[in-house]
C-alpha cells in the first residue's frame, strides 16, 4: 500500500522547483518574528523537503535539523547543504530527544496527512521534543477556503498544464492531480479551524497563541485565503 501523501518525482518537478525567493523570504521572516533569536535557536524542521527553509534559517543564525522521508528530497537537501543537519526518517517513526529543540516548524501544509489519532500522536511527540516555553509553527491549508473552492481547475506551470480536483468531506480535504502525460496522483489532509487547532493543542499541552493567514499579522483567516498559520507554545 502507498503511504498517505507520498509525493512523486513529477510532483517535485511541477511544484517544488522554481519557488520564488520572495516567498521563502516572507515565510522565513514570519518564522523569525514568531520565534526570534537567541531564545529559539534550535529548530526542528519536519517534512523539510529539499531544505528550503532549513538553509534560509541557518543563514539567519539558527541551528536546524531537517526530517524528511522522501529519499530523493533528502539527497538533494544534502547536496545543497549549507549548514543544516538532515535525518532521513518518516515523521511517524521519528522521536526527538526530550526538550532538544526550542522550535519545531511544519511548513507547506505537511501536517494532517494521516488519520486524526496519528496526527495527534505525531503532534504529541513533537511537543516532547521542544522545551517548556518552546513553540511549534504549523503552516496548513485553511478549511474556510476549501469549503468554498471545491471542484476542478487547470493549473498552468512552467512544466506543463495540470488538472486539479478538490473536495471536502467533513474535516478532510482530498486533492487529485492529472499530469500532462496522463499520470495521476492523490493527496488528503485533515484540516483544522482555529477552534479545532486550539482544542488539539490543549490536548497535548500546547496553547494556541497566533492565528494568521498569508504570513501577515494583519490578516485573519478567511474564505479568500487558502493558507493558515498557527503558532502554539508549550
Amino acid at each position: 500500500m502507498t503511504d498517505p501523501n507520498s509525493y512523486s518525482r513529477q510532483w517535485f518537478d511541477f511544484f517544488h522547483h522554481n519557488i520564488a525567493e520572495e516567498r521563502t523570504t516572507q515565510e522565513i521572516d514570519f518564522i523569525c518574528a514568531c520565534a526570534p533569536l537567541p531564545n529559539f535557536g534550535r529548530v526542528l524542521d519536519l517534512c523539510c523537503g529539499m531544505g528550503r527553509h532549513a538553509r534560509a534559517l541557518v543563514q539567519r543564525g539558527y541551528s536546524v535539523t531537517g526530517i524528511e522521508r522522501d529519499v530523493g528530497a533528502i539527497v538533494k537537501a544534502r547536496e545543497l547543504n549549507d549548514g543544516p543537519e538532515y535525518v532521513h526518517a518518516d515523521i511517524r517513526d521519528y522521536h526527538p530527544e526530550n526538550s532538544a529543540y526550542d522550535l519545531a516548524i511544519v511548513m507547506s501544509q505537511s501536517f494532517g496527512y494521516f488519520d486524526s489519532k496519528t496526527n495527534r500522536d505525531l503532534l504529541q511527540r513533537v511537543v516532547e521534543g521542544i522545551r517548556h516555553g518552546g513553540r511549534i509553527i504549523l503552516d496548513l491549508w485553511n478549511p474556510q477556503f476549501f469549503v468554498t473552492h471545491q471542484g476542478e481547475r487547470t493549473l498552468e506551470t512552467v512544466s506543463g498544464t495540470i488538472r486539479e480536483r478538490k473536495r471536502m468531506e467533513a474535516d478532510r480535504l482530498f486533492v487529485d492531480l492529472s499530469y500532462p502525460d496522463g499520470a495521476r496522483e492523490s493527496f488528503e489532509w485533515q484540516l483544522f479551524t482555529p477552534e479545532e487547532m486550539e482544542s488539539l493543542g490543549e490536548s497535548v499541552g500546547l496553547a494556541l497563541t497566533v492565528v494568521w493567514t498569508n504570513f501577515d499579522a494583519g490578516t485573519k483567516p478567511n474564505s479568500a485565503n487558502p493558507r493558515i498559520q498557527f503558532v502554539l507554545e508549550r
